[in-house]
């Protein structure tokens, strides 16, 4: 019976050794790599079902993020790279979240009433890229998101949105 409780004791202190000292070869193992801080600036895009075939990602919406803690994207880039995306995409909507995930409910009106017109639109989420968030405010000189734009042109917010599609206009301008 002794001899029981003695195997049963050692048991345990024999595999909290063995563990102590496989996280202490391992810490000293890992501790010999060094990560090297980045140095560049990397950039995450990706793009609609609606893009060009060229396209890789079957995401609904578009982030353009510059993701450096040494990379400064200056305001004259930010409007550079809006513009690129209003000359690319006929129907753009600048919005918080995406088609299938709208972040607030200004966003969800608009993407509903393009959505009732049976059309390719594309989105840009503002909540992914902060300069993005900014810029396009500045761009539109309107200060609030959504923000509307069909053929090169700024038709304005969700509210613009709902008066012109009850009047008919949007929808003229869209079809």
């Amino acid at each position: 019976d002794s001899d029981l409780s003695h195997a049963t004791m050692v048991r345990p202190v024999q595999t909290l050794a063995a563990a102590t000292a496989a996280v202490a070869a391992f810490s000293s193992f890992a501790s010999s790599f060094v990560v090297p801080a980045p140095t560049r600036a990397s950039f995450a895009v990706t793009t609609s079902r609606s893009a060009p075939p060229s396209s890789l990602s079957l995401s609904s919406s578009t982030s353009l993020r510059m993701s450096d803690e040494f990379f400064q994207e200056t305001p004259e880039m930010t409007k550079e790279r809006i513009t690129t995306l209003v000359e690319e995409y006929p129907v753009l909507l600048f919005m918080k979240g995406s088609k299938i995930f709208p972040q607030c409910g200004f966003s969800n009106t608009a993407v509903q009433i393009l959505q009732s017109f049976n059309i390719d639109f594309h989105t840009v989420d503002v909540l992914s890229d902060e300069a993005i968030r900014q810029g396009v405010k500045d761009f539109s000189q309107w200060p609030t998101i959504p923000q509307l734009y069909v053929a090169g042109e700024f038709i304005g917010g969700s509210d613009i949105m709902i008066e012109m599609y009850q009047n008919g206009e949007l929808g003229e301008m869209i079809e």
